[in-house]
C-alpha cells in the first residue's frame, strides 16, 4: 500500500528532477537534461498509478502504454505517450552513445519539447492528485 505521504515526498523529487533538467538545458548539456526529464517523466507517471490503484502494480505494462491507457479512459486530457516513447529512446542513447544503435540525433528543440510536454503532464497528474486529496 502507497501512503498519501509517499507520494507528496515523491512530487518534490520531481519538481528538484525538473529544475535540473531545466538548469542543463540551459547549460546545453543535452544528455543530462534528457535523464532528469525522462526520471521525473517516470516519477511522474507511478505517482498516478499509484494514486489511481492504492498499491503498486506487479504487472509492469511500459509506461508508454499507461499513459495511452489513462489518456483512453479519460484519466488524462492529453496522450503523452508518444512523447515518453520517444523520450525514452533518448534516455538511452544520452546515457550510453556511442554504445547503443539509435543514432544520436536529437536536439535543443527536442529537449524543450520534452521539458514542455513533461511539465505539461505534471500539472494534468497534480489536478488529479489534488482532486483525490492525495496534494493540497
Amino acid at each position: 500500500m502507497v501512503k498519501k505521504e509517499e507520494i507528496r515526498q515523491n512530487w518534490k523529487k520531481i519538481e528538484n528532477q525538473l529544475k535540473e533538467a531545466k538548469r542543463f538545458t540551459e547549460e546545453n548539456k543535452l544528455d543530462e537534461a534528457l535523464y532528469f526529464i525522462w526520471l521525473a517523466a517516470e516519477n511522474i507517471v507511478n505517482n498516478i498509478k499509484f494514486a489511481k490503484n492504492g498499491f503498486y502494480l506487479k504487472d509492469h505494462k511500459t509506461k508508454t502504454r499507461t499513459l495511452k491507457e489513462y489518456f483512453v479512459t479519460g484519466s488524462l486530457k492529453n496522450d503523452y505517450s508518444k512523447t515518453f516513447e520517444r523520450l525514452s529512446k533518448y534516455r538511452i542513447v544520452a546515457g550510453f552513445h556511442p554504445y547503443t544503435s539509435i543514432p544520436k540525433d536529437y536536439v535543443i528543440d527536442d529537449v524543450l519539447y520534452f521539458l514542455k510536454d513533461t511539465q505539461e503532464l505534471k500539472k494534468e497528474v497534480e489536478m488529479f492528485l489534488r482532486e483525490r486529496g492525495i496534494l493540497k
